[in-house]
């Protein structure tokens, strides 16, 4: 303070040397302000800068909202301190969540801008870490790092990326766990700093909001969290049009045509990172046009062609047109149907359409894409269903478009806890594709049934919270005969609420199963002769009528009689086809 008002008496000087009317005895703030080698207009100034970066930004319109009402309270708060009037003390700690690669350690930094411009923080400066930052091997050490770390950031911010992984996983013991030792060490550093340092945390959301509420620490100090959005495809393509013009290149008109379809297959990917993913892009993108003028002398070098961002996604030009007649025509080539067929191509047909939609930067309503199959065994649903896999894929609905197929037995064990675990692996398998769960109502607890626990429940309860925490990541179809089926989704209203999509299968008629006999024989390279279909159709329409038919499996088990039958017979017949299956072996099948 001595210091200080020894310069306050130097510019006051300095003020009233050129004012013989100025009261010599009068110190203003104007003179206090120099002395201390502020200048208000600069700290004003450097607001604005910050506020306009941000601005500057793509995307991330909530994050402005959050930051801008932050700034106007804190420029209202040090208005107050300078009018003497009191301001209530708030934690200036954030917690920032959302997936990688949308901007959350650049915020941090205007952030640091903002709060040097305030006078909240003397230097304002960004130091970034994780938890390989903060903690070591053995006992003792972890502190010594994290000091080191928190030293480095006082008078500015401390940002801890992935702060999550410094908390006990739900379910995991540890002998000593080093990450609750940097924690300790981080909170008691903050305590004893309050006005030098501002922490901010960050990470996914779903695992930073169980990282906050594992410890009162955590809670009482991070109040305030700022969610941070993916970006969608149209700001993605903005991104890489302004990271190759800050390196001197141009991208093509209409490059987004080509670029949206992969970024929209390639973000339901878990380890998608958003703006990451552009810089890496544009790296690649980069090599292969490098490539590309190598050996042409009159190429522009500052252009990257649509050749060379389509090569940089690793796709070959055609696998942009989307090969959704090819999975249609497999549905086609199914023996009967005809209802079904009609259901799933109406179903691509609409979605085809949202593709395009989408394409053009128009919205689309979101719907459920979860489907309920009904029909008895035996009739193609498992089929059918990896036919909308290839069209989910295709469509760029889901990336992989793979079909993991379960039922009870996958999903239920036989003890407390164990089955959330076990539906959980299934639907982890399933991420990006298919979960088809046949014969689904046996989850639900039969009528009457006394079970202490039902396990089925705990199933569809697991399997609920995977499907809304993974909306975007999987479509599940449940499967079963109709009225088993109708009563197991009205059973729970987050079924009812989910499944709204029910496509019937009906049972195959003696024609039917006749030219499918007919397909699988010929598919194991044997051949039936002519009038096998009038000799089995009796067999056949007695059949169906039986409670355990199985459609298709039951022809499937009586080609497989069929051919024993004909081995039989041709065993003693050197002369005999080996390829033919004869009307008689088919008839000694039906009997056997």
């Amino acid at each position: 303070m001595r210091t200080l008002l020894e310069k306050s008496r130097e510019a006051q000087a300095l003020r009233v040397a050129s004012d013989p009317s100025a009261d010599i005895s009068l110190v203003t703030i104007e003179d206090i302000v120099v002395a201390t080698g502020q200048q208000a207009e600069d700290n004003e100034d450097a607001i604005a800068a910050a506020l306009e970066k941000l601005d500057a930004m793509v995307g991330l319109t909530p994050v402005k909202t959050e930051m801008k009402g932050l700034v106007a309270r804190m420029q209202v708060e040090q208005k107050r301190r300078d009018q003497g009037l009191p301001v209530a003390a708030l934690s200036q700690h954030m917690v920032f969540t959302g997936p990688p690669g949308v901007g959350k350690t650049e915020v941090a930094r205007l952030m640091g801008d903002i709060f040097r411009a305030l006078r909240v923080l003397r230097k304002g400066h960004l130091v970034e870490t994780d938890r390989a930052g903060l903690v070591a091997g053995y006992v003792g050490q972890t502190a010594i790092k994290t000091l080191d770390r928190c030293r480095e950031a006082l008078d500015g911010i401390l940002f801890i990326d992935e702060a999550y992984t410094l908390g006990t996983p739900p379910g995991v013991t540890l002998g000593y766990d080093f990450g609750k030792e940097a924690i300790e060490t981080i909170l008691k550093f903050m305590e004893d700093n309050r006005e030098r340092i501002v922490v901010i945390v960050a990470g996914y959301p779903n695992e930073m909001r169980r990282f906050i509420d594992s410890n009162p620490g955590l809670a009482s100090r991070f109040s305030k969290t700022i969610d941070f959005p993916s970006y969608d495809t149209n700001e993605l393509c903005e991104i890489l049009k302004r990271m190759a013009a800050r390196q001197k290149f141009d991208l093509p008109a209409g490059f987004e045509a080509k670029l949206k379809p992969w970024i929209e297959g390639r973000a339901k990917s878990e380890d998608w990172a958003n703006a990451r993913e552009m810089r890496t892009l544009l790296e690649k993108a980069r090599e292969a046009q490098a490539m590309r003028v190598a050996n042409d002398a009159s190429a522009d070098i500052s252009l990257v062609t649509i050749q060379d961002i389509v090569l940089a996604t690793g796709q070959k030009p055609e696998e942009n047109e989307i090969p959704v007649a090819a999975a249609l025509a497999k549905l086609d080539a199914m023996v009967g149907l005809t209802p079904v067929k009609t259901e799933v191509k109406r179903l691509a047909a609409r979605m085809d359409v949202e593709q395009k939609r989408r394409d053009k930067g128009l919205p689309v309503a979101a719907l459920s894409q979860h489907m309920v199959f009904t029909g008895p065994p035996g009739v193609g649903k498992t089929e059918v269903a990896r036919v909308i896999g290839d069209v989910f894929r295709a469509l760029k609905v889901l990336r992989k478009g793979h079909i993991v197929e379960t039922d009870r037995s996958g999903l239920v064990a036989g003890y407390v806890g164990q089955t959330a675990t076990k539906t959980l692996d299934k639907c982890r398998e399933a991420l990006d594709g298919i979960l088809f769960i046949d014969e689904a109502y046996t989850l639900a607890a039969s009528r009457g049934g006394g079970d202490v626990h039902d396990f089925g429940k705990e199933a569809i309860d697991t399997l609920l919270k995977f499907m809304e925490d993974n909306r975007e990541r999987i479509v599940v179809i449940v499967a079963g005969y109709r009225n088993e089926m109708r009563r197991f989704i009205e059973s729970n209203p987050g079924l009812s609420s989910r499944f709204t999509k029910t496509v019937d299968f009906p049972a195959y008629g003696a024609g039917d199963l006749c030219e499918i006999l007919r397909r699988m024989a010929a598919r194991q390279q044997f051949s039936l002769p002519d009038d096998f279909a009038a000799a089995l159709t009796p067999w056949i329409e007695e059949h169906v009528k039986a409670p355990d038919w199985g459609n298709a499996r039951s022809i499937r088990t009586l080609l497989e009689k069929a051919r024993e039958a004909q081995a039989i017979r041709i065993s003693t017949d050197p002369n005999a086809d080996l390829s033919l299956i004869a009307t008689e072996d088919i008839l000694e099948a039906t009997v056997s």
